[in-house]
């Protein structure tokens, strides 16, 4: 779940290009969804279903939780919200209403100018009803930014995280959260329980569970009228202020007041300052990362594959020893099986063949949900299971007894359990109900499958927010609904050897412990008995895996999560007997009791419907595709003045599209320097289809200067020579057509076609004073080439598949590989080819370029066509400021200007990239908001031309021979929070085999 506001940042003249992306990884859309709208009285549908009830009830639950937000924050909606639904996680990941890739852990996105609600229906009610509540709730916080005429929806970045999303959380969960509650007694009892400026500073503290928790308090001592109140404060004077002024208390008294009470209420100290830990800790943070994730143990208990963040920047599947966790390899990085496009790694977890030799995971790939087999043996994917007929499938479980695998099934918003057997291909539906179904689980013999639904007993008081364990036969025809805690979620059922015995996790107290139901008996008894809790990242994330004796389970400690390893026999002895009626959810509660009575809480509890909604409100209608603004940004502008005479500065650009996101149009215009220097650009794309087309035209100037000596005879008959400085203006005007053809995640190609005129404009600066610094008086228009239009043709294919770091990429591949053809005025063909390799050892990386550009054929030489410089910083750094250039005579001590252009290139680059700023884990200095990194670096490369050459020597005399330059330095970049990567360097240029005094530049295009 996030919100989104576009902000672009341009640095000069920089039009977004829309033709070509050069790298960055794609975001395909490999299927077409055929989308219908239904509007009810606030909000507008966007779904492609065949479920009508499933619309319909959507519709329902969009104006309940209207109805509920709107009393807590007093704002009425003037326009109808948009919603856009997606049937499944690969589909939302597939949307073009919003232009950012989608997550696995993304659960639904919020956008900020058209506030359109965008989000995919889940495999339980429960789950899709607060994705929807939650995301509303960022609809009204958007709306009440656009009512305000003081500020614009810029103000949302006054606001800190954990108070956005926070909010989403409590308006639409309440203040008994068993989740939020683990997460905030494990801080408390590890004394690691942040401040107000924590959270805001540091990613540590999850937004979520810490904002939640904030709010929860805020009603609880203030009421939850405050809600609105402190919220809108912070908007326009950021929290900290706003605090002051609304609740009339500092934020650090705040802070310890907040705390204060939450240790008050949640902590024992009789019973959690007491409690031991079962088992031995497996997996931690001493081997692995600080998130291991849904445990997996092979049949006969040798292997362990787990999730994990280990190798810091992303989150891996890593196969390990059963018995020790000792690390054996990766199975799965995307760095290694780019073909998939993303890991199912939030809410499940992998399975294993009966005989340990094969693991199966659910993995996103080509707009599908698949089931992955990998053979550990070989270590290599042996198979891919595709299911028909199911927008999504998650939850396997291999049969221990046979060749068939358990999965839980989404298909129209409705999950079932499904048994698919790798022999024959077939798939068999065991549940065939409109009941939540997930998280099968096989017995020992294979015979029955346990599994949760959200189906009720009749005895149960508390049925609404009930999951229930279920027990079903393996054809289907026998079916139980056990009655474990009333009310509770009773979740990750897990079968011991005794086929009459599972274990599962329930909060029946409030807390998450480990319990043991004997179908047979019926007699239920507590396990475990931790003040955290056994948990994954999710309530409904797995967090346990059982072979033979051995047990293994996942537990929150100290902000991280560990995996322990126990015995079936050891846990006999922890047994205690439980009453299923005692239910007790006090230590669920984020807040005591209160005498202020709370309507999220009666909302929420009572389920309660919004009044007086007439049937005739909710109505099919036909979509009108209108183009509306998505962001409109980098708008500026001024006047400069300096030693050339007076010049401007300003840009803006506009983004429109439909309201799914399906048509484009782009806009944009700038100026920076003359107004001559003033450039602009329309483009339009069809994103309908796998197949993206768009046409644009538009107006470029590129400069480009270059130094000259003169000499000029006086009238005595003597001469004067002079440094002159030429100052060039290219014209582009283009019509363009192109298209992207993605392939999968990291892979595309690109294919265009365009008309450009090109036209120039030449000044000459006389008498400037030196090489490095450039004052004149005196300026002089010179004659320019006549100007020439040209067709062009061009074609590229793309492989992205880079890791990114803190700054650059540190693990994976690049590679463009790109052709133009000009016809008509220029006969000329280019060639790109850009390789970059990324070696990741943890925590540094080895980073390696090899670049080549060149221009051939007749005219490939044309001084109607600017040339390559080499000492561009995104080249060779240590060459841009021009102090040691000497003239156009070489002595063998400096270097010629025309050594550095050319109108081909060959470039190469090492680096070994350091940390230095970041996470404690692998920075040199902790810092939880600024990300940079050191790298040492070694740069080298060589320019020529059809009348030059390049050669294998250090040295030369002859200006028809091009030597390689070389430098080598230190240059430390830094993310200015993911707007732009900016790189100030030291580089010691290397050239006529002689290093040269350091040269001081900074790189704006840095991170390649």
């Amino acid at each position: 779940m996030r919100i989104i506001f576009t902000i672009s940042l341009l640095v000069g003249w920089s039009v977004l290009s829309l033709h070509a992306q050069y790298f960055g990884q794609n975001k395909p859309s490999y299927e077409e969804f055929d989308f219908e709208l239904y509007k009810t009285p606030n909000f507008e549908l966007y779904h492609y279903f065949s479920n009508q009830e499933l619309v319909e009830s959507l519709g329902r639950q969009s104006e309940k939780w209207y109805y509920y937000h709107q009393q807590i924050l007093l704002d009425t909606f003037k326009l109808k919200s948009p919603i856009i639904f997606y049937s499944n996680h690969a589909d939302f990941q597939q949307t073009t209403a919003v232009s950012s890739r989608i997550d696995v852990g993304t659960g639904g996105v919020t956008e900020g100018m058209k506030r359109r609600v965008v989000m995919p229906v889940t495999f339980t009610k429960q789950q899709t009803d607060h994705v929807l509540g939650h995301e509303l709730v960022h609809a009204f916080q958007y709306h009440m930014l656009a009512n305000d005429e003081e500020i614009n929806l810029m103000a949302i970045n006054n606001v800190p995280l954990w108070m956005i999303e926070g909010m989403a959380e409590y308006l639409s969960l309440g203040s008994i959260n068993s989740h939020t509650a683990l997460w905030m007694r494990d801080a408390l009892i590890n004394n690691n329980f942040p401040s107000l400026e924590d959270m805001t500073r540091s990613y540590r503290y999850s937004p979520y569970r810490y904002g939640h928790a904030f709010w929860a308090y805020i009603a609880h001592q203030y009421g939850e009228q405050y809600i609105s109140r402190l919220f809108r404060a912070t908007v326009h004077n950021g929290y900290e202020q706003a605090i002051s002024d609304v609740l009339m208390i500092s934020n650090d008294s705040l802070s310890i007041e907040w705390e204060t009470t939450l240790r008050e209420h949640l902590l024992d100290e009789a019973i959690d300052s007491t409690f031991s830990i079962i088992g031995n800790r497996l997996i931690s943070k001493k081997n692995s990362g600080r998130y291991n994730l849904n445990p997996s143990l092979s049949p006969d208990g040798n292997y362990l594959v787990y999730l994990s963040e280990r190798d810091l920047y992303d989150i891996d599947l890593f196969l390990a020893k059963g018995s020790t966790g000792e690390v054996i390899s990766r199975l799965y990085t995307a760095t290694s099986h780019d073909e998939i496009d993303a890991l199912n790694y939030l809410e499940t977890a992998g399975t294993w063949s009966p005989d340990s030799r094969f693991f199966a995971f659910i993995a996103f790939k080509q707009g599908q949900s698949t089931c992955q087999i990998f053979d550990v043996e070989k270590k290599q994917l042996d198979r891919e299971i595709i299911i028909e007929n199911y927008d999504e499938i998650s939850w396997p479980d291999w049969n221990p007894a046979s060749n068939h695998i358990a999965f839980a099934a989404l298909n129209n918003g409705v999950s079932d359990i499904i048994v698919y057997d790798l022999d024959t291909d077939s798939v068999t539906n065991l549940t065939h109900n409109n009941y939540s179904c997930i998280q099968p689980s096989w017995t020992h013999d294979g015979e029955y499958l346990y599994y949760v639904s959200d189906k009720s007993l009749s005895e149960q008081l508390y049925s609404r927010n009930s999951l229930n364990i279920a027990r079903i036969s393996a054809d289907g025809e026998q079916h139980e609904l056990y009655n474990t805690f009333d009310g509770a979620k009773n979740l990750n059922p897990t079968s011991t050897q005794n086929n009459d015995e599972v274990l599962f996790l329930s909060n029946w107290d409030g807390r998450r412990n480990l319990y043991l139901y004997n179908t047979e008996t019926k007699s239920l008894n507590q396990v475990t008995n931790y003040p955290t809790g056994i948990t994954g990242m999710t309530d409904y994330a797995p967090a346990l895996t059982i072979s033979g004796d051995t047990l293994l389970y996942t537990m929150l400690w100290n902000g991280e999560y560990s995996i322990y390893q126990t015995s079936l026999q050891h846990l006999g002895d922890k047994l205690q007997a439980v009453n299923n009626r005692e239910v007790n959810f006090s230590d669920s509660r984020l807040m005591p009791y209160s005498s202020i009575p709370s309507q999220v809480e009666t909302n929420l509890y009572f389920n309660r419907q919004p009044y007086a909604l007439q049937a005739d409100s909710f109505f099919t209608d036909k979509i009108q595709n209108r183009f509306k603004l998505d962001f409109i940004g980098n708008a500026s502008a001024g006047v400069m003045t300096g030693r050339f005479g007076t010049g401007m500065a300003g840009s803006i650009e506009a983004m429109f599209s439909d309201i799914l996101g399906k048509n484009m149009l782009y806009t944009a215009l700038s100026i920076n320097g003359e107004i001559y220097d003033f450039g602009g650009q329309i483009a339009y794309i069809n994103q309908r289809k796998r197949v993206k087309v768009g046409v644009g035209l538009s107006h470029i100037p590129y400069r480009t200067g270059t130094y000259q000596y003169q000499t000029d005879s006086l009238g005595d008959g003597s001469t004067s020579r002079s440094l002159n400085y030429l100052f060039r203006r290219t014209f582009e005007d283009k019509l363009s057509v192109f298209t992207f053809i993605p392939i999968n995640k990291t892979r595309r190609f690109e294919l265009g076609a365009s008309y450009a005129f090109y036209n120039y404009r030449i000044e000459k600066l006389k008498n400037i004073n030196s090489f490095s610094q450039v004052y004149s008086a005196e300026k002089e228009r010179m004659p320019a080439p006549d100007g020439f239009g040209t067709g062009i043709f061009d074609a590229a294919f793309v492989i992205d598949n880079a890791k990114m770091g803190l700054a650059s990429p540190v693990e994976g591949k690049r590679l463009r590989i790109q052709m133009e053809h000009y016809l008509h005025k220029l006969q000329m063909q280019t060639l790109l080819i850009d390789f970059r390799r990324y070696v990741f050892i943890k925590p540094y990386s080895l980073a390696f370029r090899l670049y080549h550009y060149g221009r051939y054929g007749k005219d490939s030489d044309t001084e109607r066509m600017t040339e390559l410089f080499l000492g561009s910083p995104w080249f060779v750094r240590g060459y841009d400021m021009g102090n040691f250039y000497g003239d156009e005579s070489t002595n063998g001590n400096t270097i010629s200007m025309n050594q550095m252009i050319g109108t081909r290139l060959l470039v190469s680059n090492l680096e070994w990239r350091m940390p230095f700023t970041g996470p404690k884990e692998i920075a040199m200095l902790s810092s939880g908001f600024l990300f940079s990194e050191l790298a040492m670096f070694i740069d080298a490369g060589v320019s020529w031309n059809k009348n030059s050459y390049p050669v294998a020597r250090l040295t030369t005399n002859s200006n028809q021979q091009r030597i390689p330059v070389f430098s080598g330095g230190l240059a430390y970049r830094v993310n200015l929070f993911g707007a732009l990567i900016l790189e100030p360097y030291y580089a010691f240029p290397f050239h006529q085999n002689r290093i040269k005094t350091g040269e001081f530049g900074i790189n704006i295009f840095a991170g390649w």
